[in-house]
């Protein structure tokens, strides 16, 4: 099992899959290493305080971005993430002005890493990106993504991409429990 703050960001990770939403967990934190923000993936959950939910903007890295002031900026503080940070997470990151992200797990169907087109604001204000982490740190994430859209949408598109491009990590998800949240039939 990772360290903290890795340990932080998989028990949010774990508490969104439980919840039936996607499973990320964020946190951010200081120069210092201490956790100053965090927050969770809500897309299908209710919203919490200072989270946003029940919104296809409710990304585990916004929540935790969200609570950081317009006043200054972030360039020595690092945003942890479970899953490799997609477009917008990716460019929140960019926009708040943070120095890292650390990813646990890769995202092959929707993150971003390496993906964005730098605008001058990207270059003036750059991010380190780094991730994802080896062995079975690395792969959880993934799995439970995967896990997750095999009870909430077995017909859709990211079931449909991993059946395609890796079938082996596709059974491992199907012998994993579904979320708490949902039932064995799916609803």
């Amino acid at each position: 099992m990772p360290q903290a703050p890795w340990d932080t960001v998989f028990g949010l990770m774990r508490e969104a899959y439980d919840a039936g939403t996607v499973p990320v967990g964020a946190v951010v934190t200081d120069e210092s290493g201490a956790i100053v923000a965090r927050g969770r993936n809500r897309i299908f959950d209710e919203p919490a305080a200072g989270e946003l939910g029940t919104s296809r903007l409710a990304h585990a890295e916004i929540n935790a971005l969200s609570s950081l002031s317009s006043e200054r900026t972030y360039e020595g503080w690092t945003l942890w993430t479970a899953l490799e940070p997609c477009h917008l997470c990716l460019s929140a990151a960019h926009s708040v002005r943070l120095g890292t992200v650390r990813f646990a797990g890769r995202d092959r169907y929707g993150g971003a890493t390496g993906k964005l087109v730098p605008s001058a604001d990207h270059l003036a204000h750059p991010v380190t990106v780094e991730g994802p982490l080896d062995g079975d740190d690395g792969r959880l994430p993934e799995l439970l993504l995967v896990a997750l859209f095999l009870w909430r949408r077995p017909e859709g598109d990211v079931v449909r991409f991993y059946e395609e491009n890796d079938p082996d990590l596709v059974m491992r998800a199907r012998g994993l429990e579904p979320p708490r949240s949902i039932s064995p039939t799916g609803t």
